[in-house]
């Protein structure tokens, strides 16, 4: 039989898995097109990327970058719509 710190233990994670939301559209984009350079969290700065936590760019300054590119950063506004643009722009915002 089981004890009460393994039914407590069980209860907690089956609780923990069921919260855990999809991911969002943007946060898909930047796994597929940004985090190899810019990391799961924002923060590798491979290949010279920014660390996107540290950022002062607003919504406006990363639509433009994540469009047009600069410097090593290839643009992305032949490769995503602009709806995707946006997504992927929303998700670099939370990074923290």
């Amino acid at each position: 039989m089981m004890d009460y710190k393994k039914v407590m233990l069980l209860l907690v994670s089956a609780a923990g898995a069921a919260q855990a939301a999809p991911p969002t559209p943007g946060q898909l984009l930047y796994q597929k097109n940004c985090q190899r350079c810019h990391g799961k969290d924002g923060r590798l700065g491979l290949n010279g990327a920014h660390d996107l936590t540290k950022s002062n760019l607003n919504a406006f300054g990363r639509t433009y970058l994540v469009t047009s590119g600069m410097g090593k950063m290839p643009a992305f506004g032949k490769v995503l719509t602009p709806a995707q643009v946006q997504q992927v722009v929303a998700y670099s915002l939370t990074l923290k």
